[in-house]
């Protein structure tokens, strides 16, 4: 079935992750060695995404047992920081979204994301207005790879002219264990990141316009150490 609807994560679909320069950024404010920074980051990152914890709360428990837990203001800042170091679009993907809508596709986001943050995101880069639909875990208390957020989707893509059915979505996303819950659903879905690339190849088996997917400076691409695949 053809697909009508393409779906993208956020992190490492749409926006490089961390680079290793911001997360040294980050661990410096808070006055912490980076590797305790990486090691509580993505470990305490399922609740606050659910929004189960407020971004004050998530960045006590990464600094807890240093000075910063103590300092409010710092850990505001440390929120802000954190929207900061996802703040570097993919070109690939994103200059491929005018071509998809030209071609009358639907385009939305499915992204574990706090509100918080998403909210931040919003507010800031406007080239998320091309989305037709954003679905982040913040705001429908849901994460991937939940079936319920997959099947919040489908309702979300479904139009007065019927329901949506799963084999007219494509999703993309970053992490395999995302990828084989939207499988699960009856979702068309692939694995793609920022540093492994393929989406030309993706877009040529679905029979999607071909995006223009210039190779990033290798600087960029060697920088993997804060991604969120080498830890989950």
């Amino acid at each position: 079935m053809q697909i009508k609807n393409v779906v993208f994560d956020y992190g490492s679909v749409l926006a490089w992750p961390p680079s290793s320069n911001g997360c040294a950024r980050v661990a410096n404010t808070a006055g912490i060695p980076a590797s305790v920074l990486m090691e509580r980051y993505y470990l305490e990152r399922h609740a606050y995404d659910r929004d189960t914890i407020s971004n004050i709360e998530y960045w006590h428990r990464i600094v807890s047992g240093y000075p910063a837990a103590e300092d409010k203001d710092l850990l505001h800042r440390l929120a802000e920081l954190d929207v900061e170091i996802w703040s570097d679009p993919n070109k690939a993907t994103v200059e491929w979204l005018p071509s998809l809508k030209k071609s009358g596709l639907t385009l939305a986001i499915l992204s574990n994301m706090p509100e918080s943050f998403c909210t931040a995101l919003e507010e800031r880069d406007i080239w998320l207005n091309i989305f037709d639909h954003r679905i982040f875990s913040g705001r429908v208390k849901l994460n991937k790879p939940e079936p319920a957020i997959y099947k919040l989707l489908l309702n979300t893509l479904s139009t007065e002219a019927g329901p949506c059915r799963p084999e007219e979505v494509l999703f993309l996303d970053d992490l395999e264990h995302n990828v084989i819950g939207a499988r699960y659903m009856g979702i068309n879905a692939e694995v793609y990141n920022v540093f492994t690339g393929g989406l030309t190849a993706i877009a040529e088996q679905y029979g999607l316009p071909i995006p223009y997917e210039a190779p990033p400076p290798e600087s960029r691409l060697l920088d993997s150490a804060c991604a969120p695949h080498h830890y989950f």
